[in-house]
């Protein structure tokens, strides 16, 4: 009759199932709405008027100059 042999034990193997439950995180996103008001200069022109007297004097009539 023959020996019986020993049974050889391997490393156990694992079997895995995941099962995946959502959940819900909050993320919050800020917003900033800015209402700007810009100032530009622009350039405003303005007149001033002046008067001014001038006499004209054509000469004496008959006179020639040199």
């Amino acid at each position: 009759m023959m020996k019986k042999c020993p049974p050889i034990i391997c490393d156990p193997q694992y079997i895995v199932r995941d099962c995946y439950i959502p959940r819900e995180v909050p993320i919050i996103h800020p917003i900033v709405n800015v209402e700007r008001r810009v100032i530009v200069n622009v350039p405003r022109h303005y007149v001033q008027p002046m008067t001014r007297n001038e006499v004209v004097d054509p000469g004496c009539p008959g006179c020639h100059k040199p």
